[in-house]
């Protein structure tokens, strides 16, 4: 079910076995509501069912008062393999990375350089990247921006 409370702006959302809390300042009322949200260290994970470009899907991240997300850690990358797996395994979907900047220069969307090593797959010579759950080893890919895909965005708990 769907709740708003508009004092609060509280957003609540309850998906199979995950219930979630979000305090959202802006609320995304369109294609931007996501399927999928799943909590971890204090973060949320938002996994969209609909396909957009990375400029769309990164739009609808900071709708929901977020970010495409940034992978800090190997242990972040699996865990968000691991729930691609869980969700639908053969879907890429958007992560906050590209080199659309500068050719080569990989920058999360907050400017930070990526600065740990990746198995990157060979999808294109493009710029902005993409996460599997399917890919052995190689988890990441990148791929023209203005192709479809699924996005995970990351929002703070607040």
């Amino acid at each position: 079910f769907h709740e708003l409370n508009s004092k609060t702006q509280s957003f609540f959302y309850v998906h199979k076995r995950h219930i979630s809390l979000k305090y959202c300042s802006q609320i995304c009322l369109n294609l931007c509501l996501p399927e999928k949200w799943v909590q971890d260290k204090g973060r949320f994970y938002v996994f969209s069912n609909d396909t957009k470009d990375w400029n769309s899907s990164r739009q609808c991240c900071q709708d929901l008062g977020g970010d495409l997300v940034i992978i800090n850690s190997s242990e972040e990358q699996e865990f968000l393999a691991q729930q691609i797996v869980t969700f639908n395994a053969l879907v890429l979907h958007w992560i906050g990375l590209t080199d659309r900047q500068t050719e080569g220069v990989w920058l999360w969307v907050d400017n930070t350089p990526l600065n740990n090593n990746v198995s990157w797959h060979k999808l294109s010579k493009d710029h902005c990247a993409v996460i599997s759950g399917y890919l052995k080893g190689e988890k990441w890919g990148d791929i023209s921006c203005l192709k479809m895909q699924r996005s995970i965005c990351e929002v703070p708990c607040s």
